[in-house]
C-alpha cells in the first residue's frame, strides 16, 4: 500500500474494481465498501447475489450481516434513495423540516412564515392542513433539488442561544435558488457556554463538517451567508484562542467566502434555530436528573414548613375553627350534639369549654372539608411526625382525635404513601419460592455459561469462560480475555463444546454484552438453540454456574503464586479437580456421571483393565442410559428439597397483571446522591407490561434508567393505590414506548457449516457513506426493480 494508511481508500477501491471487474456496470456498483447489486428480474436477481457472494468469499471479503439487505425494490446508497422509479433525496436531509412540530403559539408561526401576524392565534384544521402541505413541501423535487457539483454553492448558516442550522443551496435555472440539504444541531451543555461569535462560527464549521463530500475541492468558492458580520474578518484575524484555532486549521480545506447577510433575510436558517423542538427543556436542579425524575418530590411540603414549636402535637387554633364550624353538617356529629344537649348521649361524649365534641378527652372529627386528611397529614407527613408506620400514625392521631373508623383510614392512608414506599427499607421475606429450572434429560443438551473477569494478566488472558453441563454438572474452563466479543465467543464455544460435546438445545447465561448481542442471539436462533438470561440485578437465576464460579476462584486462590500470574496454567487442574469431586446435588463426580466411569487418579490401586470396567457396548449403553436417568432423578430431588428450605425464608410469590402498578427496589441502581444510605430505597411506581413468567416481569422503565426491563419479582413491591379524595399524590414515572427490534432470516444449512459460515460472513463491510451521487434529469443509472446492497 503506497503512502501508507493515506492512501488507503483509494487501495480498498482499486482491490474492488479489480475483484469485480466483470459484473461493474452491469449488475453491480461499488462505491469503497458499499455494495448495489441491480436487476431486471428476480431470478436474475437471485443469480446476481450468488455471484457476488461467491467472489467475496474467493477474495477474503466478508459483509456484515445487520448491513445488508435483499431483493428490496428501495434501498439507502451513498446519502440518497435508489428505487426503480430513480434517485431521490435521502429522507434524513430534509428531516428538520419534515419532522417541523406543530405550532403552538403565535410566535411558532411567525417563525415558520418569517412575518408578524396581528390576528389571535388559532390553530384550525385549515391551518393544520396547510402546515403538511407546506412541510411536506421541502421535500419535493419542487423544492429540494439534487447536488450538481458543476454549479455554484451557497451555505446559510445562523445560531441561536441553544442551536445552529445550514441551508445548502444552489442557483439553478432562471437564477433560482434551491435547497439541497438542512442541517440543524441542539447545542451542548459546553457549546451553550460559547460566546455569541463563538456560536456563529461554530454554525460554519458543523455545516462544513456535516457537508463536506459536497464542500471540499467544489468548483467554485464557497459563498457562505451569515447575519454576524464580525465573522467577515475571521480568516484574516491574527490572534485566535484555541478553540477558533482549531476551526481554522479544520476550515483549511475548504475554499470559502464568508459574507454578511442581515438577519431578517435571514429566513430559513434562523428558524431553524429557533424551532421549538430545539429548544432546550427547563430542568431542574441535579437530583431531578435521577432516574426517574417524575417521581421525586420536595418532601418538605409549604404545609409542612413550620417552627418546631408549631409541631407540639395538640389541637391548633386553625384545625380548631374548621371542627367547631363543621359539626352541624355531619350527620354522625350533629346527632351526637343533639343527644348530648338532650342528656340523652353516653357519658364519654362531652362538649368541652372550647365548644368542641369530644370523646374521652379527644375532639371528635366530622367528616367534612378533608379534615380527617388534614389531620392524618399533620401527624404523618411532617417533618415532626417523620412518615411513621401504621401504629405510631394511628396513636399521634389517637392521642387529640376521634373519628368512626380511624384505624381504617389511617392504615389506607400509610399504606398508599408513596414517599414512605421510596424512602423505608423493606423489613419483610422476599417474594418469590423457588423456582428450579427443568433438568435436562441428556448430558450436554443444556449448558449454562459465564465470565469470571478482572483477574491479573495470565500468559496475555484475563478473564475464565465457564461453561457447565446441567444434568451431569461437569465443567469447562475456558482461558480468555477481558474483551472477548460474540464472535470469539462463537469460536470458543465450537473449539471446546461443540466439537467434543454436540450442539446443545438452551444456553443458561447472564445479561453480559457477549452473551445479548445480535451477533450472538441470531447465531444461536439460526442453530435452533434457545438463550435464557437472568433477570437484571438476580445472579440466582443461574446460580449453579456463580457456585462454580466461587469454587473456581477458591482453588486458584490456593495454588495460584504470590504475583497470581500462573492461574491460566493452573485451569486444566482445575477443571480435573473439580469434575472428579463428588457433586452434593448428584452423589456422583461430574466426569462419572458424564461418562459411566471415573478417571485414572494418582495411586489409585483400581485395576484400568478390569472387566467391570469395560462391559460390552450394549451392556455399557444402558448402563449408560441407567446413570443418567438416576442423575436426574437425584436433581429433582435435591431441587425439590432446596426449593422447601428455600420457601422457608420467602413470601408466596405475588401475582402481577399488566398495567399493574409496583415498586421497584433500587438496590444496584445507581444514584446521582452523594450516598446510597440517604437516597431512596425503592423507585416508582412503573406500570407492569408484560408476564415474562411466574417470577419475572417486564416494566415500562425511563431510558434514563439504562437497565434492562426484566426484573425477578424479589426486586418487586405491590402498589397500593390511595384510595383517600383530595390527597396530593408524587406524579407517576415518565414513560417511553420506544422498542428495538432486531432480526435476521437465513436458510439453514448443516449445523457445523451454520456455525463457521455465521461466524465467518458478519465482519467488515459497512453501509452509510454520506458521499453524493450526481445524475442529470431524465437519466436516471440503470437500476432495476430487484435490489440488494
Amino acid at each position: 500500500m503506497p503512502f501508507g494508511l493515506t492512501n488507503t481508500p483509494a487501495s480498498f477501491q482499486h482491490l474492488m474494481n479489480d475483484t469485480f471487474k466483470d459484473m461493474l456496470d452491469r449488475s453491480l456498483i461499488i462505491y469503497l465498501d458499499d455494495l448495489l447489486i441491480y436487476s431486471s428480474t428476480l431470478k436474475q436477481h437471485q443469480e446476481h447475489v450468488l455471484a457476488v457472494l461467491a467472489r467475496l468469499r474467493q477474495a477474503g471479503l466478508y459483509a456484515k450481516a445487520e448491513k445488508c439487505q435483499f431483493s428490496t425494490s428501495q434501498t439507502e446508497f451513498l446519502g440518497f434513495v435508489v428505487s426503480d422509479q430513480g434517485v431521490t433525496m435521502d429522507p434524513s436531509k430534509t428531516e428538520v423540516i419534515t419532522n417541523w412540530p406543530v405550532p403552538k403559539s403565535v410566535h411558532d408561526v411567525q417563525l415558520l412564515c418569517k412575518e408578524a401576524q396581528s390576528a389571535p392565534f388559532a390553530w384550525h384544521n385549515d391551518a393544520q392542513h396547510a402546515f403538511e402541505q407546506l412541510r411536506s413541501a421541502f421535500g419535493t423535487d419542487t423544492i429540494l433539488r439534487h447536488f450538481d457539483p458543476t454549479r455554484p454553492i451557497i451555505v446559510e448558516t445562523d445560531a441561536s442561544d441553544f442551536a445552529v442550522a445550514a441551508v445548502l443551496s444552489q442557483t439553478f435555472d432562471q437564477g433560482a435558488r434551491h435547497p439541497i440539504a438542512f442541517f440543524s444541531k441542539k447545542l451542548d451543555p459546553a457549546q451553550l457556554n460559547y460566546p455569541i461569535f463563538d456560536k456563529e462560527m461554530f454554525a460554519i464549521v458543523a455545516a462544513f463538517k456535516h457537508w463536506r463530500q459536497y464542500l471540499e475541492g467544489a468548483k467554485f468558492q464557497v459563498q457562505v451567508l451569515t447575519d454576524h458580520r464580525s465573522l467577515e474578518y475571521f480568516t484574516t484575524t491574527k490572534q485566535l484562542n484555541h478553540r477558533q484555532a482549531r476551526w481554522s486549521e479544520l476550515l483549511a480545506d475548504f475554499d470559502f467566502v464568508i459574507q454578511y447577510r442581515p438577519g431578517a433575510q435571514a429566513g430559513l436558517p434562523d428558524a431553524l434555530t429557533c424551532c421549538s423542538d430545539m429548544r432546550p427543556k427547563d430542568r431542574g436542579p441535579l437530583l431531578m436528573q435521577e432516574h426517574n425524575p417524575g417521581n421525586f418530590q420536595t418532601l418538605l411540603k409549604p404545609h409542612q414548613l413550620r417552627l418546631a414549636a408549631t409541631g407540639i402535637l395538640t389541637v391548633k387554633s386553625d384545625i380548631t375553627d374548621k371542627i367547631r364550624d363543621a359539626l352541624p353538617r355531619d350527620p354522625w356529629t350533629s346527632l351526637l350534639l343533639e343527644r348530648v344537649h338532650l342528656g340523652s348521649a353516653p357519658p364519654s361524649f362531652v362538649i368541652n369549654s372550647m365548644n368542641l365534641l369530644t370523646y374521652q378527652d379527644s375532639v371528635c372529627v366530622p367528616e367534612v372539608d378533608d379534615l380527617r386528611l388534614l389531620i392524618v397529614q399533620d401527624r404523618h407527613d411532617s417533618p415532626a411526625a417523620g412518615h411513621p408506620g401504621r401504629r405510631k400514625t394511628l396513636s399521634l392521631v389517637r392521642r387529640s382525635f376521634f373519628w368512626l373508623g380511624m384505624s381504617k383510614f389511617v392504615h389506607s392512608f400509610v399504606d398508599s404513601c408513596e414517599t414512605c414506599r421510596h424512602i423505608k427499607a423493606v423489613r419483610h421475606k422476599p417474594y418469590g419460592h423457588l423456582k428450579s429450572l427443568p433438568v435436562p434429560p441428556h448430558p450436554w443438551l443444556s449448558i449454562s455459561m459465564d465470565l469470571v473477569e478482572q483477574l491479573p494478566p495470565s500468559s496475555n488472558f484475563m478473564a475464565i469462560l465457564v461453561v457447565v453441563d446441567r444434568l451431569t454438572k461437569m465443567a469447562i474452563f475456558v482461558p480468555t480475555t477481558n474483551e472477548l466479543d460474540a464472535p470469539e465467543l462463537a469460536k470458543l464455544f465450537l473449539r471446546h463444546v461443540y466439537s467434543k460435546h454436540g450442539l446443545p438445545t438452551s444456553i443458561v447465561s447472564d445479561r453480559g454484552s457477549e452473551f445479548t448481542s445480535h451477533f450472538w442471539r441470531s447465531l444461536s436462533t439460526l442453530l435452533g438453540i434457545e438463550n435464557h438470561f437472568s433477570s437484571a440485578y438476580h445472579p440466582q437465576s443461574d446460580g449453579q454456574t456463580e457456585r462454580i464460579n466461587q469454587v473456581l476462584e477458591q482453588f486458584l486462590r490456593g495454588y495460584s503464586n504470590h504475583l497470581q500470574t500462573d492461574w491460566s496454567d493452573l485451569l486444566p487442574l482445575a477443571e480435573f479437580s473439580y469434575n472428579n469431586a463428588e457433586h452434593a446435588s448428584t452423589q456422583l463426580t461430574p466426569f462419572f456421571a458424564n461418562y459411566g466411569y471415573h478417571p485414572h487418579f494418582s495411586f489409585d490401586n483400581t485395576d484400568p483393565a478390569s472387566p467391570s470396567l469395560f462391559p460390552t457396548a450394549r451392556s455399557y449403553a444402558d448402563q449408560l442410559k441407567q446413570l443418567h436417568e438416576y442423575v436426574r432423578g437425584e436433581l429433582v430431588k435435591a431441587n425439590s428439597q432446596s426449593a422447601e428450605q428455600f420457601d422457608k425464608c420467602r413470601l408466596p410469590t405475588p401475582q402481577f397483571w399488566p398495567g399493574d402498578r409496583v415498586w421497584l427496589s433500587a438496590d444496584n441502581i445507581r444514584s446521582l446522591c452523594p450516598t446510597k444510605k440517604l437516597d431512596y430505597c425503592r423507585l416508582g411506581p412503573f406500570s407492569v407490561s408484560e408476564i415474562i413468567s411466574s417470577h419475572a416481569y417486564r416494566l415500562q422503565l425511563p431510558p434514563s434508567m439504562k437497565i434492562h426491563n426484566v426484573l425477578h419479582v424479589d426486586r418487586l413491591e405491590p402498589y397500593v393505590a390511595n384510595t383517600i379524595p383530595n390527597r396530593v399524590q408524587p406524579p407517576p414515572p415518565p414513560r417511553s414506548k420506544s422498542k428495538v427490534i432486531w432480526n435476521m432470516k437465513s436458510n439453514k444449512s448443516s449445523i457445523a457449516r451454520s456455525i463457521i459460515a455465521t461466524m465467518t460472513h458478519f465482519s467488515t463491510l459497512s453501509a452509510g457513506s454520506d458521499m453524493g451521487l450526481t445524475t442529470t434529469p431524465g437519466n436516471p443509472p440503470p437500476i432495476s426493480p430487484m435490489l440488494a446492497t
